[in-house]
C-alpha cells in the first residue's frame, strides 16, 4: 500500500499532512473524486459552486500524481 496526500485548493488551501494508505493511484483518484463532490455539496448549500477549485493527489515523494479539478468531478446537465 502506498500513502497518498490529498491537498485541497478551494476557498482555502488545506494541505493533507497525514495522508491515507491506498492500494493504487486509481483508489486515490476515487478518494479525491468523493472529496471534491463532498466539498461541492457544501458550496451548493451556501448557494454557489466554484468549478475551478481542485484537489491534488501527492505521493510519498511529494510529487503531484493527479490533479482533479472540481469541474471534472461532476456532469452538468440541463
Amino acid at each position: 500500500m502506498a500513502r497518498y496526500f490529498l491537498n485541497i485548493y478551494d476557498d482555502l488551501i488545506v494541505l493533507d499532512e497525514e495522508g491515507v494508505e491506498l492500494p493504487n493511484l486509481e483508489a486515490a483518484r476515487l478518494q479525491a473524486l468523493h472529496g471534491a463532490r463532498d466539498l461541492m455539496v457544501e458550496q451548493v448549500r451556501h448557494g454557489y459552486i466554484v468549478l475551478s477549485h481542485w484537489i491534488d493527489v501527492v505521493d510519498e515523494s511529494g510529487t503531484v500524481v493527479l490533479r482533479l479539478p472540481f469541474r471534472d468531478a461532476i456532469d452538468i446537465k440541463d
